[in-house]
């Protein structure tokens, strides 16, 4: 029995010695990381667990009987995707060019949906201390969809919550 005992105190010194190679946790920064994209000409941000996927607009049909900001339904991967041009569901002017936006998708509370963008800029990185008390002065129909803001470099990303997009009652009467 002292020999599993020993053996086991051999073993923690050994972690204990290796550890000290590893990093810790006081060196750790707290940083926030979102996805940029562009609203109406707007940078924003989205969180990143707030995006399931990225895509290029597919191929999609119409559905007739529909607000105009639902664009189609599209097959992506075997399954049915309802593609929403969120610039028109915001500010009710469509997406100039749908050749050139991409698909945020988004899985929420069992709704599945692609919100077409104008423009993503890829991943934007912030420090917890970027953090904006503030919010910038922002379209109002962009307002009930921001919680917060970065500010770096002198310019605002305010962060845009698809989860209280998708939780709003007129996202989700989309047949006229």
């Amino acid at each position: 029995m002292s020999d599993a005992f020993q053996r086991l105190k051999e073993i923690e010194q050994k972690c204990l010695e290796r550890a000290k190679d590893m990093p810790s946790v006081d060196g750790a920064t707290d940083e926030w990381t979102g996805i940029g994209f562009k609203i109406a000409g707007v940078n924003l941000l989205s969180s990143m667990g707030e995006v399931t996927e990225i895509l290029d607009t597919p191929s999609f049909t119409k559905v007739p009987g529909v607000k105009p900001w639902v664009v189609g339904i599209a097959n992506v991967r075997g399954g049915l995707l309802p593609l929403m041009d969120l610039k028109r569901f915001v500010t009710g002017e469509p997406i100039a060019s749908l050749n050139s936006a991409r698909v945020m998708v988004v899985d929420y509370n069992g709704l599945h949906t692609g919100l077409i963008v104008e423009e993503v800029q890829g991943m934007r990185h912030f420090s917890i201390n970027e953090q904006a008390y503030e919010l910038p002065d922002i379209n109002n129909k962009l307002k009930p969809y921001i919680k917060q803001a970065f500010e770096k470099d002198k310019e605002f990303w305010p962060v845009f919550s698809m989860h209280a997009l998708v939780e709003d009652e007129r996202f989700l009467h989309a047949s006229l």
